[in-house]
């Protein structure tokens, strides 16, 4: 069970940063004191800790207003809306043509996040939902994000992230999760040889920006024996075509 006092904190911390975030204008620590209904050294345990983290600013006289890791923040959220606006009728084309499951995807941290799927015709049911969290090493998708991360990223990861084995097909080794995300990225795809379930498939493809940046990828994933042969170069080219449109319109807005 979490601690009551804990919850209080956290309840109160945001209090405090909506009124500044609310006020528009920059406002004192006996204000925010005042309106919120803590003593003074409450209020400046709370806002060190959203000074420390980006949320709020100190200005020179003293006073407190939104920091910029909010904007920042909204940005991701923003740009994660209009991706999927941009990305849903390519989506829906690539399922049409290909009969398969497709997930449009972001990095956040250390998962990946599903931001829509557009379900295939008669395929396997999955347990993807929008908003669900997944494993960076062990999909398509994931590999993906992870390739086009920068180096130190990439190592960051593998110090941090624990490569359990989802199948027996899994990589679990850094230096071979490495070499295959080195392929990844050479390639410009990714293949998931049931690595994260048994029984299904994926390919997954990156998603660019106006910059050159990878913001997002997309995979198709299905009934493994229709990801063999002849039949997963045809997938392949199809994934290929549709990130590329994709791409494509995100740099024209650009």
């Amino acid at each position: 069970m979490k601690s009551k006092v804990g919850i209080s904190s956290a309840n109160q911390t945001l209090e405090i940063l909506e009124y500044i975030v609310l006020s528009g204008r920059e406002v004192s620590l006996k204000e925010i004191a005042e309106e919120i209904g803590l003593h003074v050294s409450t209020v400046h345990r709370y806002i060190s800790s959203l000074l420390e983290k980006g949320y709020v600013r100190k200005t020179q006289n003293g006073l407190y207003k939104p920091g910029f890791r909010i904007l920042e923040l909204s940005s991701y959220i923003l740009q994660g809306f209009d991706l999927r606006e941009i990305a849903r009728p390519f989506l829906i084309e690539l399922m049409e043509n290909t009969k398969q499951t497709v997930h449009l995807t972001i990095r956040d941290a250390y998962e990946g996040v599903y931001i829509d799927k557009v379900e295939g015709p008669g395929t396997l049911p999955m347990m993807s939902r929008i908003g669900m969290r997944m494993p960076l090493y062990s999909t398509s998708f994931g590999k993906v994000l992870l390739a086009y991360s920068p180096e130190s990223f990439i190592n960051e990861y593998l110090r941090k992230v624990p490569l359990i084995p989802r199948t027996e097909n899994t990589i679990t080794d850094p230096e071979k999760l490495k070499e295959e995300l080195l392929k990844v990225k050479k390639q410009g795809y990714a293949f998931d040889n049931e690595e994260n379930e048994r029984g299904i498939k994926c390919i997954g493809a990156p998603i660019f920006d106006y910059s050159g940046n990878v913001v997002a990828a997309v995979s198709i994933s299905g009934y493994y024996k229709d990801f063999e042969g002849e039949n997963r170069e045809k997938l392949l080219k199809e994934l290929l075509s549709a990130c590329d449109r994709i791409s494509s319109v995100l740099r024209s807005k650009a």
